[in-house]
């Protein structure tokens, strides 16, 4: 793998964010979601998103990793305070990692980063959903995440039903220390 920087997302960020997300829904979820769910994902509509998250309030965490040419490689998005989960104070919401990238550490390198910077913030556990056929959950069972239990979900106009595993770590340290500063 080239070099990884790993930093907070900026403003300017947002059209090549929007590019990963729609790209990593499209191949992650293909054959776990309706094709017609996954089609309604725009460039457009998600660069909008993105804007207008990182024009508000930071209530959140926001980290992307990046080669040496500052080419985006992935994005985690995380936060504070009340989970679905009793006992665990933080989430994970979201982590992406384009296609071409994957399995060369750049998740897992995401995955600390972020558990170092919500631990600075107070956090001592953490928490995530995915889907539960999604094969990145073989990840968060390697890095010692504990299933906590099943959901089901509407997604959309309430038309898509899915559903969700949810994995926690009572001890944000163990997933701090992947951190390439940790």
């Amino acid at each position: 793998m080239s070099e990884l920087t790993i930093r907070p997302a900026a403003y300017a960020d947002s059209p090549a964010l929007a590019r990963l997300q729609v790209e990593s829904y499209r191949n992650a979820y293909a054959g776990l979601l309706p094709q017609d769910y996954l089609d309604h994902f725009t460039v457009e509509e998600q660069t909008f998103d993105w804007q207008e998250l990182l024009a508000g309030p930071q209530d959140f965490f926001l980290l992307v990793a990046e080669d040496e040419k500052q080419a985006l490689l992935g994005y985690a998005l995380g936060h504070l305070g009340q989970t679905a989960i009793e006992g665990y104070d933080c989430e994970l919401d979201a982590l992406h990692v384009q296609r071409s990238a994957q399995r060369q550490g750049i998740g897992q390198a995401l995955i600390g980063t972020m558990a170092r910077a919500l631990q600075t913030a107070g956090a001592e556990s953490i928490m995530l959903w995915v889907l539960v056929h999604n094969p990145a959950r073989g990840l968060y069972e390697r890095l010692g995440g504990q299933l906590l239990g099943k959901r089901q979900v509407t997604l959309g106009e309430g038309d898509v039903l899915a559903e969700e595993a949810a994995f926690g770590w009572k001890r944000i340290s163990d997933l701090a220390r992947l951190s390439p500063q940790g």
